[in-house]
């Protein structure tokens, strides 16, 4: 059929001094918000075909040679780019149709075109856009005489900048493809039970593959679990593979086989059984998070002093816990001092001196004893008891005697040094 169609395209070329204009046999591939227009192109001696994308940045592009003809089975779209794929032929090639493919930017430029050949019939039939590699699917037919007859499977890998990575080949022919987020299933069959997926590096998971997780094996953060098929995770049925990021204690049971473990939050800015005397904003990438009984978000500062529990817990009783202490960062007083001049106190959280309260700073220059305690989080308490004195001495005669004999004892004593000397 590809054969005779590729005929009828080369009617216009092989008809001599006969000029042909034609522009039709439009296929619509439809997308959310607009549609790509492919339809064939014959106009004085170019052959081609025009791409027009509908709806919102319209374009209208013609991408012509007046040696090839084009087969088109499909588009899809990448980032930026619209690729159009399937077969072409072009003249004075030994075999009769190759894998085409054509590239154009979001405003209709033409990026690139290329052509590959296995030695057969080739086609493009499936393009697959899987974490920034783009990987087609080609089937290799040949024609016994009497019909195209299949041969195989290859699947070639490019880079975004349309560099050939590497083709791996299958030479089980495919019924049923289907492309997820992270690889490509195919099925021998039509059913739902596939036969085999590729990644985006066209290695290939098997059904009987046995998951490479130990047993209570710990993953921070994240962690990706390739199968194939159903699988049971936390008593829930799952399929072809699964990614996981939020913290818990997880049983995966595929294949007759069970597999235990842990997926940990990445935490930061916070340490276990530690006191700080500043505030203190912690990272918690997942889980449920609560401080001090309520609701905490990550990266919130923590900043008033108290006594804090800090909870992150996840599934299947999955908990880690931080306990830590704020202080009041209090300065001018000491605890159990006296002072004789008038003292500025600087803290933070709430105070109380003798049982009034006061709030940062406060200077306290009345003689008399006190008791200053810092309230906060959790029954938090600091307490500082405290005196201001007079600073005036009054000198009594017995004080004035005592002085005065230890003054004459020392006269004495540096007299007789110096008569000793002297002799």
């Amino acid at each position: 059929m590809k054969k005779t169609v590729f005929l009828l395209c080369l009617i216009f070329f092989i008809i001599p001094f006969t000029k042909v204009s034609t522009i039709g046999n439009p296929q619509t591939f439809n997308f959310d918000n607009y549609n790509i227009i492919i339809e064939d192109y014959f106009v004085d001696g170019n052959n081609g075909i025009t791409i027009e994308k509908t709806g919102t940045d319209p374009f209208y592009t013609i991408v012509y040679d007046n040696t090839e003809s084009y087969i088109i089975n499909g588009v899809i779209k990448t980032d930026s780019n619209f690729i159009v794929y399937g077969s072409n032929h072009k003249e004075g090639n030994s075999t009769y149709y190759d894998s085409m493919f054509v590239v154009v930017d979001q405003f209709g430029n033409l990026v690139t075109k290329v052509t590959y050949d296995f030695d057969d019939l080739e086609e493009i039939v499936g393009a697959y856009f899987i974490n920034d590699r783009l990987i087609f699917h080609t089937i290799k037919t040949t024609d016994d005489g009497q019909e195209y007859a299949f041969v195989t499977n290859y699947f070639s890998a490019y880079d975004t900048s349309y560099n050939l990575i590497d083709t791996i080949e299958i030479n089980v022919d495919i019924k049923k493809i289907v492309c997820n987020d992270r690889y490509i299933l195919y099925n021998y069959e039509y059913d739902d039970l596939f036969n085999g997926a590729i990644r985006d590096d066209l290695s290939i998971i098997l059904p009987t593959d046995i998951i490479d997780i130990a047993n209570q094996e710990i993953f921070i953060n994240e962690v990706t679990i390739d199968f194939l098929n159903t699988a049971t995770l936390n008593n829930e049925i799952v399929e072809n593979g699964v990614y996981l990021n939020y913290p818990g204690n997880y049983q995966l049971l595929h294949n007759n086989r069970e597999y235990n473990f842990v997926i940990k939050p990445v935490i930061s800015g916070i340490e276990n059984n530690k006191i700080y005397s500043e505030g203190l904003s912690p990272s918690i990438s997942s889980g449920n998070i609560m401080l001090n009984n309520d609701l905490y978000i990550s990266g919130t500062e923590i900043s008033a002093p108290g006594n804090y529990e800090l909870i992150v817990t996840g599934l299947n009783g999955y908990q880690e816990l931080y306990n830590f202490t704020i202080i009041s960062n209090m300065e001018g007083v000491t605890n159990n001092h006296s002072y004789l001049d008038p003292v500025i106190i600087t803290f933070k959280g709430e105070g109380y001196l003798n049982n009034q309260f006061v709030t940062s700073p406060i200077e306290v220059s009345e003689l008399g004893e006190y008791i200053l305690k810092i309230k906060g989080e959790n029954n938090y308490l600091e307490t500082y008891y405290f005196q201001l004195e007079n600073n005036t001495e009054t000198l009594t005669l017995v004080d004035f005697i005592q002085k005065f004999d230890i003054f004459i004892l020392v006269v004495v004593l540096i007299s007789g040094g110096i008569l000793l000397k002297k002799k």
